[in-house]
């Protein structure tokens, strides 16, 4: 690839004398110039415009127009940067090279000429000029990004005296001229401002590196931020830039309460709480102090969501917070500098309370005690009167912990077992706990292999015909028989299938092993039942519930008026329009959909008319006290009433007596199912139980 070529410079000869123009052009091409002549100065003027030379060699001797004239009119006539004019005068006219320069001449030769220095000398004018030119240019952008810049600018003596002082745009940081020059810095600025600066002053001319100070300033009763930086511009003076930094500060303090509060309560978050623990637990070892780490949990809080609505759940999330902010005593904080992160929200309906400098473990129970009546008041919201209570765990430094993460995590494992314990409650930390929750783990881990393993079996509970006495379905229950515990009951591994989502593979399991034993029976005993098999709440908002029941049908070739899928009032009441955009998917396969425990939950009349299901289970604790109990009589009765108003079906749960079996008669209950009917028994019992019914049908024919 060829060089790119140097640009050859121009220079325009003006001199009436031919053998001069000649004797000129041939030096500057020796020194790599390109030339054009002109004879006088009018013709200098014309061929100036025309040709923009670089630089301009006149002679101040020429007809029409002398050289002087023509500097003149060029100066007067050009509009960019000026070029270069070298007059040549004679070598003894002192009146020539005033006049030349007068006119606006750069430089001027004397003849007689000395031809090889002549070369070098309109070289070195071209490269000063061009220079010259580059220092405007550099002088202007230097200009323009001063004027763009609001800083006020200062020179500072090593004495501290103000040298200079430019105010800049941003008058907010600026202090007038006449203040400062020729005054000592402790005479301008505060003396605690000044001697900072001084002293990093100092450090500036010492190391010559760049240092800043950020200092306050009260002005009209605001409080102003600015930063200044100090520069050495020479071994006895700085030079000082302010800038108003107060915008800067509130975007920043903008920035850190996004990240260290809580966006709906204003208290504290995770993050914040997580670095004053940090700092507590280090000042605790240090001090070797005792302190106490809070952990609260709302009891039944998904309730209020599900029932009330997020938005009430969110104001009572406020009102929580701001009620215990009221409950905790000063005395129960840190007593040094801010104690506003003592107390924070970690997310959904957690809390957590830092208590320092702890004396005794009673000082921890009595704030958890405080916290519990304070929460158990009720709240008042959008007209509701909610009630609701607090499980709150405590774990100590240094007893049971010497790290952030292992005393939020004992204090949170303690808070369960307050849970555990009834709610309401507050426990302390003890390692027996930890050995609890291995035990849990090991259970996870346990039911995550018992699908693989096939240690998971269904037994079946038969639903009974009131009227005729005849078995007309069955509900699918899921039991699991662990390899070395032996049976473990539902009650404890379901809520953890729940928890850990399992219940969902489970569930689909459970799903198609029924429904291949419903067509069974079918087969068998020549007899269609109805089999019903609960859905979880997870299974139900699953996207792809609908195409496992489909294919649990299709693979099983059961009719869908034959299986029955159970929902709880919770699930349906959770996001009523998804569920009502599933159930349309459910009923639009033809199986048969009924609400299991009713009673403990909180559907509406207006609800149950649009999820349009087909039967209600009355939940099992309105049963058990039948026929005693005159309050769960009543509620039994109005149950099954209200739900033959909605042409539903009722299944009654729970049924253990004959007096219980003839109330619901009488109340006119369609289905019942408990012990006395039937105990969830293998599918081979339920096999005998149908061919026994049918041979007894047969034989009374």
């Amino acid at each position: 690839m060829a060089a790119t070529p140097i640009k050859r410079g121009v220079v325009l000869v003006a001199d009436d004398d031919p053998v001069m123009r000649l004797l000129m052009l041939e030096m500057l091409g020796q020194v790599g110039l390109d030339a054009i002549e002109a004879e006088d100065g009018l013709q200098a003027v014309v061929l100036y415009q025309s040709m923009a030379p670089d630089l301009i060699l006149l002679d101040v001797d020429m007809p029409n127009m002398d050289g002087f004239s023509a500097c003149r009119e060029i100066r007067r006539i050009e509009t960019g940067a000026p070029v270069p004019i070298i007059m040549v005068t004679g070598g003894d006219d002192i009146e020539a090279v005033t006049n030349a320069y007068e006119a606006g001449a750069t430089d001027f030769v004397s003849k007689p000429i000395n031809w090889p220095i002549l070369g070098h000398r309109v070289l070195y004018v071209l490269r000063a000029s061009d220079a010259i030119v580059r220092l405007r240019i550099a002088d202007a952008h230097n200009r323009a990004v001063l004027a763009a810049i609001p800083d006020t600018f200062f020179r500072l003596g090593k004495d501290g005296v103000y040298l200079d002082y430019e105010q800049g745009h941003d008058a907010s940081a600026a202090i007038p001229a006449e203040l400062c020059v020729g005054k000592h810095i402790t005479e301008v600025l505060p003396r605690d401002i000044a001697e900072r600066l001084l002293e990093q002053m100092h450090c500036v001319l010492d190391t010559q590196h760049v240092r800043s100070v950020e200092y306050e300033l009260a002005s009209f009763g605001m409080v102003q931020h600015f930063e200044a930086r100090l520069v050495a511009t020479g071994p006895d003076e700085v030079l000082g830039l302010v800038r108003d930094i107060s915008e800067r500060r509130r975007t920043e303090e903008q920035i850190r309460r996004l990240a260290y509060c809580d966006s709906l309560t204003g208290i504290p978050n995770r993050q914040a709480f997580l670095e004053t623990l940090e700092r507590e637990l280090h000042r605790s070892k240090v001090g070797k102090k005792k302190f106490a780490v809070l952990f609260m949990d709302l009891d039944a809080f998904k309730r209020i969501n599900d029932t009330l609505g997020h938005n009430v759940g969110d104001h009572l999330l406020k009102i929580v917070s701001e009620r215990l902010r009221e409950t905790i005593r000063p005395s129960d904080l840190v007593s040094r500098g801010d104690q506003s992160h003592n107390l924070a929200r970690l997310g959904g309906d957690e809390f957590t309370i830092l208590i320092p400098d702890l004396e005794r473990v009673e000082n921890a129970l009595n704030v958890a005690h405080r916290v519990k009546e304070a929460m158990r008041r009720p709240f008042l919201i959008e007209g509701h009167e909610i009630f609701v209570t607090a499980s709150i765990g405590i774990s100590l430094f240094p007893e049971d912990g010497d790290d952030c993460d292992s005393l939020l995590k004992f204090a949170d494992t303690a808070m369960y077992h307050a849970k555990n314990c009834g709610k309401n409650n507050a426990k302390l930390y003890s390692s027996s706990l930890t050995m609890q929750i291995m035990s849990h783990v090991k259970l996870e881990v346990g039911l995550r292999k018992a699908l693989r393993n096939e240690e998971l079996y269904l037994l079946y509970q038969p639903q009974i015909d009131v009227c005729s006495s005849d078995i007309v379905g069955v509900e699918a229950l899921v039991r699991w028989r662990h390899p070395e515990r032996g049976i473990i009951s539902p009650t404890e591994f379901i809520p953890l299938a729940e928890e850990t989502g399992l219940i969902v593979p489970i569930g689909e399991w459970v799903l198609r092993t029924a429904c291949n034993q419903a067509k069974a029976w079918q087969k068998v005993t020549g007899r269609a039942i109805r089999m019903a098999v609960n859905l979880s709440a997870k299974q139900f908002k699953d996207e792809n519930l609908t195409q496992i029941v489909l294919s649990a049908l299709h693979d099983s070739g059961l009719d869908p008026k034959m299986l029955e899928l159970e929902l709880t009032e919770g699930t349906l009441m959770d996001d009523a329009k998804a569920t009502m955009a599933t159930l349309e998917q459910l009923r639009g396969i033809g199986v048969y959909l009924s609400i299991d425990d009713f009673g403990t939950g909180y559907s509406s009349m207006n609800y149950l008319k649009r999820f349009d299901v087909r039967a209600l289970k009355i939940d099992k604790s309105f049963i058990c006290g039948l026929p005693q109990d005159s309050e769960n009589a009543a509620i039994t009765r109005a149950i099954i009433a209200m739900a033959h108003g909605l042409k539903m079906v009722v299944v009654a749960e729970g049924v253990e007596t004959d007096e219980q079996l003839v109330l619901l008669e009488e109340y006119g209950c369609d289905l019942v199912q408990g012990f006395y009917l039937g105990h969830p028994s293998p599918h081979e019992s339920i096999t005998l139980m149908l061919n026994k019914a049918g041979a007894m049908a047969l034989a009374m024919k």
